[in-house]
Parts: C-alpha cells; structure tokens; sequence
C-alpha cells in the first residue's frame, strides 16, 4: 500500500497499520494468533458443546474466556468531564470518528485485502522451493526366509519451479531414495535422480501480454483500490465534519432550536402583555386567544425541534462509531455569530418589559407612596445600564463599518455596497440619538423621582410608567442598531472559481475518474488475452532426467547410461473453442461498457462542477436577499412592540396590531431559520465543490490542509501539473487540533 500512495498526488492514506489504534473501540486488547473465546449466544452455545450426537471439544476455551466483545474502558480515551459527557467539536468530532468508525475501518481492510491478494501474484513468478520426505517402514511375510522382509525406505525431494515471463515453466527437482533391508542381513541402497524440465508455449497462453496478466491486473488492482481509500477518505471527513447529518448539519439543528427557544421566550413575553392588556380592557378576549394558540405551538415546535436534534445527533453518534446511549455536547461557538443581541442587553430589555408589565397591573389605583419610590429606584437602576448598552452596540457597528472599509472585491456588487454604507449611516445617526435618549431619560427618571410626594402620588405613578416606556424606547432603538450591525457582520467567505479551468483540474485529478480512465485500459488488454485464448496449443517441452549409477551408492554419481534427455512438441488444434469465443466476444462488449462508463464518469464530475458553483452562485445571493428578510422582520417586530409599549402607544381591542404582531413573530423565525440554513448549506456546498474538484487535500491524520479560500489564480497560471489552476485554496502547514475551532477548518 505504501508503494501506491507514493505514485501520485493525492494517494496518500493516511495510517498503513492495519490493527485500531490503543483507545479505539474497535481495538483487539488480546493476542490476534490466540485470541480467547467470545461471549456466545446461550442456544448456539448448546449446539457448539454437542453438535449432532457427538461431544464437542473441550479445547476451545484454552486460550480463556473474554467478558466483552468490545474492549473494556474504551469511554476513556474520548476524555469524557465527571458526568460522562463527551464535548466535541468539529475536530474533535473527526478525530473521535477515525479512531471508532467500522465503517473507515472496513475501508482500510478492503484495501489491505487488495494488496494481500497482490503478494499471491507476486509469488506465483518468484523461486518457489519446495522440500519433501517420505520415510516408510515395511514388513512383509512371516519369520523365515525368505518371505519375510523388513524394509526402511526414505525418499527425499528439493528443487524449485519457476514461472517465466513469456508463458514458459521451468521445474527443477533433485530426488534422493535411501533404502535398508534388515531381514537376512544388513542391506542398503542409495539413489538420486536429478529432474530438469521445461515447457514453453508457442501460440496460446504465449507472451508476456498474455503471461502477466493476472500480474498486471493485481498490481493495477491495488493501485484503483489506494486510491478508492484517498477519495473515501475525503469523504468520510466530509461526511463527518460538514455533510447531511455531519457537524454542521448538527449546528444548524441547534441554531434552529436557540430560533425556536427565542420565539417561544418571545411569545411568552407578548402572551403575558397581552393578559395585563386584556385586564386593562386594551385588548379582546379573540386577541388573548389567538396568541395563546400561537404561543402553544411556539412550544410545539421547541419540542419538536428538540427532538429532530437528539435524533440526528444519536445518528451522528453511530457516525463516529459511538453507541447513541453515549452523551456528547457539541460545541456551539461557530453559532455565537448568530446572537444578534448582546445577552447584557436581552436581560435588561426583560427586566424593563417585566417592570411595565408590574406598572400595567397598578390598573387606574395608584400605588403607595413607598411603592412608587421603590418603583423609581428600580427603574433607575435599570436606566444607569444605557451606556453599557450603546458601548456593546457601538462595538458591533464599528466592526460592520470596517467591513465597509475593505477594498472591492471581484463578484461585489456596487449598489449593494451603496445600500450598505447608507444602512451603516443611518444606523449611526440611530445610535447616537438613541444614547441621547438614554442620558435624556436617565435625567428625567431622576427628576420625577424627586418630585414624588403623597400629594402627588397620581401624577408621580403617571410619571415612571412614561419614564419606563421612553427607557424602553430607547433601549429598544439601541438594540435595534445592535441587531442589524450584527447581521450585517455574518458574511460568506468569497470563492472565485471559473468553470473552464475548474472542470479541467478536476478531470486532471479525480482519483475516481482516473481509475475507470485506467480500467477502460484494463478492459482493452483483456481483448487481447481473451483472444489469444482461441489460438491452437503449441509447446517446446524439454526434459533432462540424470541418475545415479546403479552399481554404486554415491548419491551424486549420476552415469550417463542411465540418464534420459527429451525435446519435443505438444499441438492442441483449436477445434473446441466455444467457451472462449463466448468470453472473447464478452470482452468485446465490455470494453465497449467500459469507454461508456469512462465517458458517463467524465459527464458526472462536469456535472457536479457545474452545479456546485451554480448552487455556490444560488446561495450567495440568497443569503443576502435572507439578511435582508431577517432586516425587515426585526423592524417589523420592534415597529409593532412600540405601538404595544412605546410613549405613544394607544392600542385598542380589536384593532390591527395583534395580527401584525403575530405576523411578525412568525415571519423572524422563519427569515432566522432561512438566514442560518444559507450559511451552512453555503459552507457545505463550498467544501464539496473542493471534494467534486479533488483539491481538498489530508495530512496523515486525515484533517484537510487546505481548506480556507485563496484568490483566483491568474490567468495562465498552471499549478505544475500542466492543468489550469481554477484559483483553489492553498495548503497551509497542518494545524494541531483546537478545542473550539470555526464553521469549517
């Protein structure tokens, strides 16, 4: 195996030992000549104690007995934390499934089996010695002469044959027989032959076309199956780390659940304003219902998509090689792009929605004069977290403006680019005011907090519930500006790969397309042997047999008298021929195939560039019509709680902002879920596209080298191999593994 991963890029396959790592579940802890007995199924067992009427062995158990067919403790080489968890993230997750994965295992099995049938070939043309003795004692007769005998008889052989390269057969055999009669007195004999023989075929099955087939094909053989392994190979990493039901389809499934858990925390938020709202005789009893109903399937879809997730990740589990009863926990800081909100910032608006709904309850009875001072404590406590606030939201749209900052690149469009730094202005302006705001109504909280008195209580109680809903009009416009700065941020990494020298890179080194181009030439050398098969039998036998004198006990005096030397011909007329113009006109056909499937091949790999980059080319722009749809979501969200909560917010039964609200709680899901499948779909068609274009390339320990995106090569470039280099990332050197690692290595 290791001479074919040498013959050319991208053969290499990683780890040549053949046994599991120590650590492995699939490891064997025990001899593998003398391995113990396995648990046995209890009926079975009956049978292998007494098959049919017999008593079986009783030897089976004496290498001992094994309690497990899996080795004990295996768990701990996966460094589960003290309650048994495993965390895993993308590199983790790879490095667990090629140390556990029957499925890779089998994979590397198949390719040793492969190269052992090879060796077979090998020797069948090598000096094959061999040496045979037979001793045998005979007696005859009874106890007088002279028709007893007592006879030792030892007869001895050495040589060797040889296969020759044109078809002929060599065989050279030294034979020594050694007797000894006891009876009637000692007597002995010595004799030796020494045999030289030589068959040489003239028509059928002559020449090395046709001689060293079996040789050829074997050798071939196991170079198709080192490069079937390459290609696995990089598509069990693939498979493992981004694919359907890999890790970043695991990530998505958890982005999807944080939506749903985010829209049920929504709903739950608006279906208990709504319940002070219908107190206050501000919203009907057909509103309070329609959000109950939306808020129990809010709940519905949490649990459903909670239980989509624990399914793929036991799936996932039985990917790496993990019986699904084995915790895991995924590492989800890939994710943490996706957090639109600050959680300082979520907290604070909470606690301000959860102090208005308090003042809602107050109805039209003012509280007590020590209540509404605690009430005004308390909501300046929350308004002295404004400028915590504008700094966090100020971070994140500084962060978006330098995205703006960066030199045009190929595929940019300019009116986008326009759009977007009037979106950043307008955001910044929007900050700014909202800051001021904060300070505003900061200053204003602290005013009507000191003006409160006994006799004032009604106009102080009117005061702090208009202060909350200022606040929590500013603070919403902060994280307004937070929430857009942020979505902004999330970007696809930029691929600019052209078609033509694209399909003409991959055509050059798919391992798959290389193979069937090399078995289309299998099936042509095939004609040729398949039809010398129909040719007439004719054979130069030659034969030299050498004794040993009879007169004499020398097992070396060979006597010319008694020698014996042959040559002639052996014709076989082809008058029977009928199965081999079956299989010649077989592989006639098959050849045919072969130049079929070698073009239907060639199509597919076209066929896979083309829609990897035209699906590449579908996702960027949805993605962005995406951000833009969560855009227009959030605002519509934020626009209709201010028409509920804001200053001027005078909402009646039965009016239009309850549909709307509803509307906009189901349109946010749906445009977050939309936002974060872009993204990963995106990721996972780009590391396709470079598994379709056979760039993606492993180190030894099966992690790609090459992964992240460079700029397009220009034109006329070659990359050494004559082939047009389609702009394809470069290998970095090898990077050791990190415990939270991005999206894709």
């Amino acid at each position: 195996m290791a001479e074919r991963s040498a013959l050319g890029r991208g053969y290499d396959i990683g780890r040549l030992r053949l046994e599991p790592a120590p650590g492995s579940r699939l490891a064997d802890p025990f001899d593998p000549d003398r391995p113990p007995k396995p648990p046995d199924d209890p009926a079975a067992a009956i049978l292998m104690d007494h098959p049919y009427k017999f008593r079986g062995s009783k030897r089976w158990g004496k290498d001992g007995y094994a309690d497990s067919i899996e080795p004990i403790g295996w768990e701990t080489a996966l460094a589960p934390d003290d309650k048994g968890v495993v965390k895993l993230d993308q590199n983790k997750a790879v490095e667990v499934a090629l140390l556990n994965s029957r499925e890779y295992q089998t994979a590397l099995e198949n390719v040793y089996l492969t190269a052992l049938g090879l060796t077979l070939n090998r020797f069948e043309f090598d000096l094959r010695w061999f040496g045979r003795n037979a001793t045998t004692y005979t007696h005859t007769g009874n106890s007088s002469l002279p028709t007893e005998s007592n006879r030792l008889a030892s007869t001895t052989d050495v040589g060797f044959e040889r296969n020759l390269a044109a078809g002929g057969q060599l065989l050279v055999d030294f034979a020594n027989s050694v007797t000894y009669e006891y009876t009637g007195g000692a007597v002995g004999g010595v004799r030796s032959n020494l045999l030289l023989s030589l068959t040489q075929p003239l028509l059928r099955n002559f020449g090395r076309q046709v001689r060293l087939e079996g040789l050829t094909q074997a050798e071939r053989d196991v170079l198709y199956a080192v490069r079937d392994f390459a290609r696995f190979r990089k598509q069990f990493y693939v498979s493992v780390a981004t694919q359907s039901g890999g890790y970043l389809s695991l990530l998505l499934a958890t982005q999807t659940l944080r939506n749903s858990q985010a829209n049920l925390k929504r709903q739950e938020e608006t279906y208990r304003l709504y319940n002070e709202l219908f107190r206050g005789g501000r919203a009907s009893v057909v509103e309070l219902d329609q959000f109950y109903q939306s808020l129990q399937a809010a709940r519905q879809d949490v649990i459903d998509t909670r239980t989509s997730l624990e399914n793929a990740k036991d799936q996932f589990k039985l990917t790496l090689g993990l019986p699904p009863r084995l915790p895991i926990d995924l590492d989800d800081s890939p994710l943490d792009q996706f957090i639109l909100v600050d959680p300082a910032l979520e907290r604070l608006r909470e606690q301000l929605e959860e102090f208005q709904r308090v003042r809602l309850r107050e109805l039209d009875a003012p509280p007590s004069l020590d209540v509404l001072r605690k009430a005004f404590a308390d909501l300046r406590e929350l308004a002295g977290g404004g400028p915590a606030a504008v700094r966090s939201a100020a971070a994140d749209l500084d962060a978006f403006g330098r995205q703006l900052d960066r030199p045009e690149r190929p595929g940019d469009d300019p009116e986008q680019r326009d759009r977007d730094r009037a979106t950043y202005t307008s955001l910044k302006t929007a900050l700014t005011e909202a800051g001021d705001d904060l300070a505003k109504f900061t200053r204003r909280i602290e005013k009507d907090s000191t003006a409160v008195t006994e006799a004032t209580r009604k106009e102080g109680w009117e005061a702090v519930v208009q202060d909350a809903k200022f606040l929590l009009t500013a603070l919403d416009g902060v994280i307004t500006v937070q929430t857009q700065s942020r979505i902004y941020r999330i970007e696809l990494p930029e691929i600019d790969i052209l078609e033509e020298p694209a399909m003409a890179f991959a055509k050059a080194n798919r391992l798959d397309l290389q193979n069937r181009r090399a078995q289309t030439t299998d099936a042509w050398r095939k004609v040729t042997v398949t039809a010398n098969a129909l040719r007439g039998g004719v054979n130069v036998v030659g034969t030299a047999n050498l004794v040993t004198d009879a007169d004499h006990d020398k097992p070396f005096n060979f006597a010319g008298e008694a020698s014996s030397y042959s040559v002639g011909l052996q014709f076989d007329a082809p008058l029977n021929r009928l199965a081999e113009r079956n299989a010649y006109r077989a592989s006639l056909v098959t050849y045919q195939r072969s130049k079929r499937e070698f073009v239907a091949l060639s199509d597919q790999v076209e066929l896979q560039i083309r829609q990897d980059l035209r699906e590449l080319a579908r996702l960027r722009p949805s993605f962005s019509i995406a951000r833009q749809q969560v855009l227009s979501a959030a605002r519509q969200y934020e626009n209709t709680r201010l028409t509920l909560l804001g200053p001027g917010g005078r909402k009646g039964p039965n009016d239009a902002t309850s549909l709307q609200l509803l509307q906009a709680l189901s349109t946010l899901l749906a445009q977050r879920n939309a936002l974060a499948a872009n993204f990963i779909q995106f990721e996972q068609r780009r590391l396709q596209l470079l598994l379709d274009l056979e760039e993606l390339q492993l180190d030894d320990r099966g992690f790609p080298t090459n992964a992240q995106p460079r700029p397009p090569a220009r034109s006329g470039d070659r990359d050494g191999r004559g082939t047009p280099s389609p702009g394809l990332p470069a290998a970095p050197a090898p990077r050791p593994l990190a415990p939270r690692g991005p999206v894709v290595p």
